[in-house]
This record gives structure tokens, C-alpha cells and sequence, in this order.
């Protein structure tokens, strides 16, 4: 399977892409965040895998203008991330990292995101 478990909760996974040459996006943009902003990432993660969401849209949201991505958020940094098919739990697989400083997402990275989703989803069949 095409993934890093990055954090096991009750409810749900959070799980990171890789590729079949073993690179992993998501996990080389966590590993250059600062302490403080791994924190606050990590905090996330284990209130989704506790609770199996996150009702606040200013920390977890549907990105507009995509089939099936999501975003983690946290001041400026955003993860892109799908719904894997995990049973029987949630899973939230992460595509890759940005720092967002503008009010919406670059197309690329959107379009990223979704060639993951597909390569994942196709994997899986």
C-alpha cells in the first residue's frame, strides 16, 4: 500500500502518499517545519484521530472547486489530503504540503492533489 501511517487514532488514521520510488512529499514538508508549527500540525492529527473529525472549517475543510480534497490548515500551512477507504476506521491520506499566502490555492497544487487521489484510488481497485 502506497502509505505512511502518520498518526493511529480511535477513529480515524492520518496517513502520508508514497510514491513507488519511496519519496514521500508530505512527510519531507513536515520534516522542515519548525517545532512550534510541527506542534500545532500534530495537535491537529490527533483530534481527527479521536474524534474522527474536525467541526471547525478554520483547522479542517473541504478545498472549493475540487472533487474529494481536503485540507488540514494552520496559520499559513495547509495539507492536501483525500479520504482513503479505511475500515474500520476513517483514513485521511495527505498528498503534500504547502505554506498558502494567498487567499486561494495555486491551481497546480490542486491539480497535484488530485492526480494522488486518482494514482491512490486506482491502486486500491
Amino acid at each position: 500500500m502506497p502509505t505512511r501511517i502518520e498518526y493511529e487514532g480511535h477513529k480515524a488514521n492520518i496517513e502520508l502518499f508514497e510514491f513507488e520510488d519511496g519519496t514521500c512529499p508530505a512527510d519531507e514538508f513536515l520534516a522542515k517545519l519548525s517545532p512550534q508549527d510541527r506542534q500545532k500540525v500534530d495537535n491537529l492529527f490527533e483530534m481527527m484521530g479521536l474524534q474522527g473529525e474536525i467541526r471547525n472549517k478554520e483547522k479542517f475543510k473541504k478545498l472549493e472547486g475540487s472533487e474529494g480534497l481536503f485540507e488540514f490548515k494552520s496559520f499559513q500551512i495547509r495539507l492536501l489530503c483525500f479520504y482513503g477507504n479505511g475500515i474500520p476506521r476513517k483514513k485521511l491520506v495527505i498528498s503534500h504540503g504547502v505554506k498558502k499566502q494567498q487567499d486561494k490555492h495555486a491551481k497546480a497544487d490542486i491539480n497535484r492533489a488530485a492526480a494522488t487521489r486518482e494514482k491512490y484510488l486506482g491502486e486500491m481497485k
